[in-house]
C-alpha cells in the first residue's frame, strides 16, 4: 500500500510548488475565512503546516482524499486541529455527497487533478460544491522527460516487463508518479492503461485547453497558466526514495524483485541523468542540468446565482 509516513517524509517536491503557489496567490490566500477543501490532501501534512496556516485565521478545511490509509493518517495525526477534518472522497463520483454541495467557499487542489479519468466530471464536482461566487486555485503536473526516459528503459528488463508493460501510456503515468510525488490512487497493471494517462500529457497548448474546459463548465477564469519550475537541487536521493515512497505496484513484487527494481531505477536514473550532464558541454565545460517540470495553474471563480 501507498506509505503515507514515507510520503509525508520524501515529498520535497510537493511541497516546493505548493510553496510556489502560496507566495504567489498570497494576497489572495490570506483574505480566505469561509469553509474550504483541500482535494487530494494525502497525508495532510501540507494542508495542515502549509495552506491552512496560508489563509485566514478564521479558515476551516476539509482535507479530501480517495485513499483512505491516507485520510486515516491524516486524520490521526492531525486531529488536534479544530479548524481541519478529513474525510475520502473521489472527486470524479457521479454521485456527489449531498453534505458537499454549494457548501464552499474556496476549494484547492494540488499535484493532484492529473489522475482523474473524467477531468470533466471532476471540474463540475469542483463547480458544485462551490457556493455562489466560490473560488478554486489548483495545479497540477503536465510534463517531464528525465524519468520517462529511466521507465523506457527498466520497462525492457524481462525482471520487470509485467509490472511495467512496454507501453507508452504507462511509461507517460510514471513520469506523473516519479516527477510529482503526488498521492498514488489505484494503479492496477492489469487494467485499461489509458485510465490512468494526465488529461494534458499530450496536449500542444494544456493552458488554453485547461481554460476551454472551465469555462465550459461553468467557471469565471481569473488566471490560467503553464509554468516551468526547476527542481535540480534537489538531492537525487531523496527525490528516489519519494518515488518508491509512492509506487504501491511495489506491493506486487517479491521482497528479491522489489529490492531489485529499487536497485535499477536509481542506477538507470543516475545513468540517465549523467549522460544529459557530460552530453551537455558549450566551449568545452559542461553547463548545469536543469530538471525541469511543467505545471498548469488555474484561479477560476463560480459565477453569483
Amino acid at each position: 500500500m501507498v506509505n503515507p509516513a514515507e510520503h509525508t517524509y520524501f515529498n520535497e517536491v510537493q511541497k516546493r510548488g505548493v510553496s510556489i503557489a502560496i507566495k504567489e496567490f498570497a494576497k489572495y490566500l490570506k483574505n480566505i475565512s469561509g469553509t474550504c477543501m483541500d482535494v487530494g490532501c494525502g497525508p495532510g501534512d501540507i494542508t495542515n503546516n502549509m495552506l491552512l496556516p496560508s489563509l485566514d485565521s478564521n479558515a476551516v478545511m476539509i482535507g479530501t482524499d480517495i485513499n483512505m490509509d491516507m485520510i486515516k493518517y491524516a486524520t490521526e495525526t492531525y486531529y488536534h486541529n479544530t479548524r481541519l477534518k478529513f474525510e475520502v472522497l473521489d472527486i470524479q463520483t457521479k454521485n456527489l455527497p449531498e453534505k458537499f454541495i454549494s457548501k464552499f467557499n474556496h476549494i484547492f487542489s494540488f499535484h493532484t487533478l492529473q489522475w482523474c479519468n473524467d477531468i470533466r466530471k471532476a471540474f463540475e464536482n469542483l463547480y458544485r460544491m462551490l457556493q455562489s461566487g466560490g473560488t478554486i486555485l489548483i495545479f497540477f503536473p503536465a510534463s517531464h522527460d528525465t524519468i520517462y526516459e529511466v521507465l523506457k528503459n527498466i520497462a525492457q528488463d524481462s525482471r520487470f516487463a509485467s509490472y511495467l508493460q512496454v507501453n507508452i501510456y504507462w511509461s507517460y503515468l510514471f513520469v506523473f508518479i516519479c516527477n510529482f510525488l503526488i498521492k498514488i490512487l489505484f494503479i492496477i497493471f492489469s487494467q485499461d492503461p489509458n485510465k490512468y494517462i494526465s488529461p494534458f500529457y499530450n496536449s500542444v497548448a494544456p493552458n488554453e485547453e485547461l481554460k476551454d474546459l472551465l469555462e465550459s463548465v461553468g467557471f469565471n477564469i481569473h488566471h490560467c497558466s503553464l509554468r516551468e519550475i526547476d527542481f535540480s537541487d534537489i538531492n537525487a536521493d531523496i527525490f528516489l526514495s519519494s518515488i518508491m515512497s509512492i509506487c504501491s505496484f511495489l506491493d506486487a513484487m517479491s521482497p528479491k524483485q522489489k529490492e531489485e527494481f529499487i536497485v535499477e531505477f536509481r542506477r538507470e536514473y543516475k545513468n540517465y541523468k549523467s549522460k544529459l550532464y557530460d552530453n551537455n558541454k558549450h566551449d568545452g565545460k559542461k553547463a548545469p542540468i536543469l530538471d525541469i517540470h511543467k505545471l498548469l495553474v488555474a484561479y477560476a471563480q463560480k459565477g453569483e446565482q
